[in-house]
């Protein structure tokens, strides 16, 4: 899992009113499946879009943690 895009990508989620966020890209969308695997967030379902598109639909718990944890470290947020 790439830390810094996963940390965007729920900024990202965070700051859309309904915490519904599409992505599209390989890369974003391979991140987002690996986010849902590791509990962090819930995503659409496989085959309802295409390879390269996603959608978090909602930040778990453990998301929200993960969340506040790295906005908090300084270095991390400023790259």
């Amino acid at each position: 899992m790439n830390l810094r895009l996963a940390h965007k990508l729920i900024t990202a989620a965070e700051n859309q009113p309904s915490g519904f966020l599409r992505v599209r890209g390989r890369e974003e969308a391979q991140e987002v499946h690996w986010m849902a695997e590791a509990g962090l967030i819930q995503a659409t379902g496989s085959g309802e879009l295409e390879p390269s598109e996603a959608a978090i639909t909602r930040i778990t718990h453990a998301g929200h943690q993960f969340y506040r944890a790295f906005k908090q470290l300084r270095s991390f947020s400023n790259n």
